[in-house]
């Protein structure tokens, strides 16, 4: 026997579409895994994606409560007919019977349109997926593999083509152009490093470019128009620009969640919204009303269609005129192109106090994707303090904190045999991922460990992407200088450690599954604890928070951490890659 489940939107699916990740995350009662990349399209995971995984893993409890075999179908199933007699004979021997599905180039089958499960099987599909949710098409094949599965050939269930009924989970496939105006591209260090950080290409309008558009420290900027509207003639109207302004701009967030946000406010054009109806105070009456505290349009961050931008800016402004104002003005009174503000953040975040947690920067309402720096000397001063606290560095920013390893330095201390230190992180940096590492929660054991501790994977901290920069960029140049002729190949793992008193204190003699390893200690208030490596006779008490230990640990660099005596110890420990694809997933 068999019951029939139907996943629609139009049913009791989880509709995230319209949700911010924040609302997702607290209706749901599930979080993402933040570090998934998709493996062929190299993206993060969408909000549609989030609410697909989240309706799946709803029918898969329902079918674990009622211990009864349950057939899954999504609302763009098709078929003839579907024997549930001869499903339930399989779940006789089977983990899982697929009556649609597609294969893949990677080697393994996707799309969870049409399938069925066991209630065992149920059980062991949810185990761990409400903590960390990616697609349910990677979930399944990921879960199942090197379980009993059966795929019925030809196929039972096939899906309706896309042609005919678009996906409801991914957006459409225009291109976007992302622009932006600096004729000095030494100012533009926080556009081009959070940029190359989440794989955006850009393209710079203002290269080679006489800037017309008057000091910019007032009134001015109509010369960023006209560029774009230049630029705009080359372009096609389907697709989309997002343009940002060049030396006070920082993404903090990857374009294919932009893109999908974008077409989550159903709007032709979008621009980001700020506290101050700036330059002209006397138009704030004109705008709409809104509880929001951002209110006003700012011109220094849009996304729209290029077709409906064609007919934005069809007007002429001079280069010395104000950019902003000119907006506003446009904005207040076009009638026949849908153009909206982003009240919350939800993509453009204007000049505030806002919250970094390691992972994503916060507005207290949501997480937004790109941060503007707009405004006077208080505001580039916040704007600086905060790239500093992402990782993104300008030659200036030395006079300030620094929160990542200066990357143009290769030097180190050796401070024993083959053991070298490196200054790594600040010590909020290392407070703020202690902090993370506790909200995510989940401390345990990595399967298989022959000396067992209790870990988080970065990978499930959002902190992937930013280790392995630092090791291609840094850490693996140090050790390659070091102990050449090495060669660094990789991040292979890296996790964050906890030692306290009521769980684990302490860590046997062992060596690392790792060519080079790095260990950072995060916090100093505890007592014992201490990492010490017998044969080099050195121990970490010594080296300061945030400072990383580089050594070769896969042979003569056995090592142990002493018994905790009293509070609780954080540490990172990273491992890289013995041989070129040695990642441990």
């Amino acid at each position: 026997m068999a019951i029939v489940y139907q996943i629609s939107l139009h049913g009791d699916a989880f509709d995230a579409r319209q949700l911010s990740w924040e609302s997702a995350i607290e209706l749901s009662g599930c979080k993402p895994d933040l570090a998934w990349k998709d493996p062929i399209h190299n993206r993060s995971l969408l909000i549609g994606e989030f609410g697909c995984a989240v309706s799946h893993l709803r029918v898969w409890e329902r079918i674990a409560e009622s211990d009864i075999n349950g057939i899954i179908l999504e609302e763009d199933a098709v078929f003839t007919s579907i024997d549930p007699v001869d499903v339930s004979d399989k779940l006789r021997v089977y983990h899982s019977v697929w009556l649609g599905y597609r294969w893949n180039d990677l080697g393994y089958w996707y799309n969870a349109h049409a399938y069925a499960i066991t209630p065992d099987t149920a059980r062991y599909l949810c185990r761990g997926f409400s903590d960390s949710i990616i697609p349910v098409d990677e979930w399944l094949p990921y879960k199942l593999k090197g379980k009993q599965n059966y795929f019925y050939v030809p196929e039972k269930v096939r899906q309706i083509p896309r042609e005919n009924r678009p996906s409801t989970i991914e957006v459409g496939p225009m291109n976007v152009h992302v622009l932006t105006v600096g004729t000095d591209e030494t100012k533009m260090w926080a556009l081009e490093q959070s940029a190359k950080r989440f794989g955006v290409s850009y393209l710079n309008l203002g290269n080679g470019v006489t800037w017309g558009g008057g000091t910019m420290e007032g009134e001015g900027g109509g010369h960023k128009i006209n560029l774009v509207r230049g630029h705009l003639t080359s372009l096609p109207d389907e697709d989309i620009v997002l343009f940002c302004d060049g030396y006070d701009v920082m993404f903090v967030d990857d374009l294919q969640t932009i893109k999908d946000r974008f077409f989550g406010f159903d709007c032709d054009i979008l621009f980001a919204a700020e506290r101050n109806c700036w330059p002209q105070p006397i138009l704030a009456a004109q705008f709409p009303m809104t509880s929001s505290p951002y209110k006003y349009l700012n011109s220094g961050l849009y996304i729209g269609k290029v077709g409906m931008l064609k007919q934005f800016l069809n007007e002429a402004i001079a280069d010395e005129h104000d950019d902003q104002l000119w907006m506003q003005k446009r904005f207040l009174s076009v009638d026949d192109i849908n153009v909206k503000l982003d009240y919350e953040g939800y993509i453009f975040q204007c000049d505030d106090d806002v919250s970094f947690n390691g992972i994503q920067v916060s507005n207290g309402m949501c997480c937004p994707c790109i941060y503007h720096g707009n405004g006077g000397p208080e505001a580039k001063q916040r704007f600086l303090n905060l790239a500093n606290k992402i990782g993104f560095q300008s030659s200036a920013s030395q006079d300030h904190q620094v929160q990542s390893p200066p990357i143009n330095s290769l030097d180190y201390e050796e401070v024993a045999q083959d053991i070298l230190v490196v200054p790594f992180w600040s010590k909020d940096r290392c407070q703020e991922i202690i902090q993370t590492s506790e909200a995510v929660g989940g401390w345990g054991n990595m399967e298989g460990d022959k000396f067992p501790a209790q870990e988080i994977r970065v990978r499930k901290l959002g902190l992937w992407d930013e280790l392995e920069w630092v090791w291609r960029e840094h850490l693996g140049k140090v050790a390659e200088k070091r102990w050449t002729p090495m060669e660094h190949m990789g991040l292979r793992d890296a996790f964050t450690m906890r030692y306290s008193m009521d769980t684990q204190t302490s860590l046997g003699f062992h060596t690392d599954a790792s060519l080079v390893t790095g260990s950072v200690k995060l916090n100093d208030d505890y007592e014992g604890a201490e990492l010490i490596f017998p044969h080099q006779n050195f121990s970490n008490k010594d080296v300061p928070v945030g400072h990383c230990i580089l050594f070769p640990s896969q042979v003569t660099h056995g090592h142990k951490v002493e018994p905790l005596k009293s509070g609780v110890k954080y540490s990172l420990t990273m491992w890289t890659s013995r041989y070129r694809g040695d990642v441990n997933e």
